[in-house]
């Protein structure tokens, strides 16, 4: 597009209306050329107006040095004093302003003579130009996209370019800025030029295309001439505003000044667009009730509200705990009309199922349903179920059924502080951008608020949160500015499963007895599954119970364009086991985007066309975190990650379930699953995969080498030979806790053992083993065969817990040994020099009686301990420096350079 495309005159047919505004852009176009071919031009205003266009089109057409140019330049500038109507007369410049006024196009105006005055300032303006007497068209115009736009205004670092045909270019890059600020522009009545700006802004959404016609002319109101978009068709309007004292922008409606909010609110019918809007929201909260109807049918009607806390951090209150949701989304509805200078980006992040949606739907309720003062409404936008592939589609999807709004329109009531928009899923929407840059789909969005409003965005993790934030810092000169304020959804605590099952009649005093099965019961959804699950016949695993309601309520948002699922439950339970199992090999919880891609793959046994691959990576189930410089996955629960993992090793071929247990030690859930799990019908036994992963163990060169198998060893050996009735054995096992019940001997050797629990119908024979806390609080003293207790550092009876050697002989009914005087030394040397406290005694080398971490001073008599200090301290191998302490004199015993000899 070139100037004379700029200028050209528009066809005869579009009427009147359309000359005069485009006498206006071409008196623009001609003072912007005479700028442009002058190396200092003189001050122009920007916006400016028709009348001050052409009088600085004047008095630049001295510096075009020809007078040609100087002669069509003067008859351009003056063409708005032709008459275009004979009775009354009245030129262009007066048509236009009683049009721009809300005046209708006077019936007499001579359409010939318009259209033939518009065509000759075209041709004369391309002689102008075509003279060449502008080297450089930039920056007073700009091309973008193909089209030619002219400059219509610059606020000092930002500027907006008109094209012919379109919309306002808006440009913030720091060489155009530079530019225009050497040009050291004049300014107008800058408010009044700004509210002109952001109404001509404002009502793209509800005005007819090219229909909005400004005039500023200070000091009087600004009038907008404009037609407004109808199911019955263009209805004209004319408004005035102004700017009062306060600076506060008001409407001069027909009942007297108004915030201008108040008249946006008239725009979109304020009554009809909340009821339109909660009926649409009423879909998303009937879908929810679907799906959780689906999920836990009997607990329909009867699930009372419990609120979850948030945390909230933001720059001006710092960080803030023990709110409820309602009350933190309270707070920026409250605080939407406060100016910052800048639009609050709030994310609310919590894990899969702790109340986002929820949440967000009644607030987004709450919100509509308030009587029908101007206070802002929450616009409820959800990835979840839409096949839109950009948030711009997103938005106008959701509005289109209100018939009033489309995303241009949103945005204006976000800008006036009439709505929010709660964007619900937003890291699912980010399959739309790609992860990497989460501000990149919502730039076009932030952009367009310019500095004003509130958005909520939600996510599963805080992964979008920190790349978000990322964003932001490293594009400081843009001319959007954010203020992030973060909300954290916290765990359900204790007390608020206790008040849900409380008032279900469920009684929760015993939950499962694993940290990490506990560990669900911090999230709503998994409370209500464990409501549901106390309620059915329990002969389900309760793990099990809630993996099936998890596994479909992923399986109803995993929706495609044709309204299909885009993946069954075996599919995605095959998916999740991949997955698990390829963590468990790298020793991490996450799995990059590669891989979880490559784990579908496997599982599914064929590539995954894009709408699987981006919807899997944006919905299923694992939570998104920026780790390391990229993007990983990581299933959500603990508990969550050891089922499938327990249920890959049960699906698996034999000799890929034991490569798997010999290389990566498994936990005690992971064992009990797998137990619990393992298929009856199946030809191989668990107890054949116990005796097989023995055999590897007991191959194994080094054991130092071998450890995760060792691991896994202990956990399963512990769940399928720890309680039956009948003489067992094992070498080389690590376990956490391991409970020796049923009956008869076991025989363990070489074995590492945190927690040992034996069975009053057990005896225990240890061979080369290290025990933390051997436990014989049922069984008797005979229990432990031969010298087993000296391998167990802590013995644990019904009436007594010691660490003492001499005191476990007692304990256990044996005889003393006899005294040697060389391993007593030994053994106070040895405590001494790995003491992690200072050693006090008084005078007379005594500890004091309350120190319970000196204890082991009187293992073998006191007068034994005191007898080896005076000896040390005679042989200057001990050195004793006074304590400044309250009360008797007290010494430190400090070792000296011959203590180690």
């Amino acid at each position: 597009m070139t100037i004379a495309d700029l200028v050209a005159a528009p066809d005869q047919d579009q009427g009147p209306f359309r000359m005069l505004v485009h006498v206006e852009y071409q008196l623009r176009v001609l003072g912007l050329l005479c700028a442009a071919a002058d190396q200092k031009p003189a001050k122009f205003s920007t916006p400016g107006s028709l009348e001050k266009w052409a009088d600085y089109s004047r008095l630049q057409s001295e510096k075009l040095g020809c007078s040609q140019c100087r002669d069509d330049a003067l008859a351009v500038a003056t063409s708005i004093n032709t008459l275009v109507v004979a009775a009354p007369e009245m030129s262009v410049k007066q048509v236009r302003n009683q049009v721009c006024h809300g005046g209708p196009v006077p019936e007499a105006v001579n359409p010939e003579a318009l259209h033939e005055l518009v065509a000759q300032n075209a041709e004369r303006i391309v002689r102008i130009y075509g003279h060449g007497h502008v080297t450089d068209l930039t920056p007073l115009f700009r091309t973008t996209d193909g089209q030619l736009a002219a400059l219509h205004s610059f606020s000092g670092t930002a500027a907006t370019y008109w094209p012919r045909r379109g919309e306002a270019i808006d440009v913030t890059d720091r060489s155009t800025v530079d530019a225009l600020r050497r040009l050291d522009l004049q300014h107008g009545d800058r408010l009044l030029d700004e509210f002109a700006q952001d109404i001509e802004r404002d009502l793209k959404g509800f005005a007819e295309r090219d229909s909005v016609c400004t005039l500023v002319s200070p000091p009087e109101p600004i009038v907008v001439s404009w037609d407004r978009r109808s199911s019955d068709g263009p209805v004209p309007r004319v408004d005035r505003f102004e700017v009062n004292a306060d600076h506060a922008r008001v409407w001069l409606s027909a009942s007297g000044p108004q915030p201008y909010k108040a008249f946006l609110a008239d725009v979109c019918n304020w009554s009809l667009l909340k009821k339109r809007l909660l009926e649409e929201l009423e879909e998303h909260l009937a879908a929810e009730k679907r799906i959780s109807e689906e999920l836990f049918p009997n607990l329909q009607h009867r699930v009372p509200h419990v609120p979850t806390l948030v945390e909230i951090d933001d720059e001006y209150q710092g960080t803030r705990r023990g709110l409820t949701i309602t009350q933190a989304c309270s707070e920026v509805t409250h605080g939407i009309n406060a100016y910052r200078g800048s639009t609050n980006l709030i994310t609310l992040t919590g894990e899969a199922g702790s109340g986002k949606t929820h949440s967000l739907l009644q607030f987004a309720r709450e919100s509509l349903a308030a009587d029908d003062r101007l206070e802002p409404v929450a616009i409820y936008i959800s990835s979840s179920r839409s096949s839109a592939t950009s948030l711009k589609q997103l938005i106008n999807d959701r509005v289109a059924g209100t018939r009033i709004l489309d995303r241009e329109s949103v945005l204006a009531l976000c800008r006036a502080g009439l709505a929010i928009l709660v964007i619900d899923g937003f890291d699912e929407m980010l399959g739309f951008r790609t992860y990497d840059n989460p501000l990149s789909g919502l730039q076009p969005i932030l952009d367009e608020l310019r500095n004003r409003g509130a958005v909520i965005l939600s996510a599963r993790s805080s992964y979008s949160e920190a790349r978000l934030w990322n964003s932001l810092t490293e594009h400081p000169a843009r001319n959007s500015r954010h203020r992030l304020t973060t909300m954290k959804l916290q765990p359900w605590r204790r007390e608020q499963l206790l008040e849900l099952t409380g008032y279900l009649s469920i009684d929760a005093a015993a939950t499962e007895d694993a940290p990490e099965v506990r560990q669900l019961l911090t999230t709503p959804f998994f409370c209500l599954a464990y409501a549901a699950w106390k309620q059915t016949d329990q002969s389900a695993d309760f793990l099990r119970f809630v993996v099936d309601a998890y596994l479909q309520r992923e399986l109803d948002k995993l929706v495609g364009q044709q309204g299909t699922h885009l993946f069954s439950r075996d599919e995605l339970t095959e998916i999740f086991c991949e997955v698990a199992e390829m963590s468990a090999r790298k020793v991490t919880p996450e799995v990059s985007e590669d891989e979880l891609a490559l784990a579908a793959e496997q599982a599914l046994e064929h590539d995954l066309t894009l709408d699987r691959k981006r919807r899997l990576i944006a919905l299923c189930g694992m939570s998104a975190e920026w780790s390391d410089e990229e993007l990983s996955f990581g299933f959500t629960h603990l508990a969550i990650a050891e089922h499938f993992l327990a249920r890959q090793v049960t699906r698996v071929p034999l000799q890929q379930a034991l490569s798997l247990l010999s290389n990566v030690a498994i936990s005690a859930l992971c064992a009990q699953l797998i137990h619990s799990m393992w298929p009856q019908d199946r030809a191989v036994t668990i107890e054949h995969v116990v005796a097989e992963l023995q055999a590897r163990v007991n191959a194994a060169v080094s054991p130092e080498h071998d450890r995760p198998a060792m691991a896994s060893l202990g956990e399963l050996w512990a769940r399928v030979n720890g309680t039956v009735d009948a003489v067992r054995s094992a070498r080389r096992i690590i376990v956490d806790r391991l409970e020796l019940v049923g009956s008869g001997r076991v025989t363990l050797d070489q074995a590492e053992i945190r927690h040992l629990v034996v069975g009053p119908e057990v005896t225990l024979r240890l061979t080369s083993c290290h025990v933390d806390r051997l436990e014989l609080s049922e069984a008797s003293k005979d229990a432990l065969l031969g010298d087993s207790y000296k391998q167990v550092a802590e013995l644990l009876t019904p009436s007594e817990l010691t660490s003492s050697p001499r005191r476990m002989r007692e304990l256990l009914g044996l005889p003393d040994e006899p005294v040697d005087e060389s391993a007593i030394e030994a053994f106070f040397k040895d405590k001494i020099s790995n003491a992690r406290v200072p050693i006090i005694v008084n005078e007379r080398y005594y500890p004091p009686d309350e120190d319970v971490r000196m204890r082991w001073t009187r293992e073998y008599d006191i007068e034994r301990w005191r007898d080896y200090v005076k000896k040390m301290v005679k042989e200057e191998k001990l050195a004793m420096e006074p304590v400044n302490a309250a009360g008797r004199s007290k010494w430190r015993l400090r070792t000296t350079e011959g203590f180690e000899e």
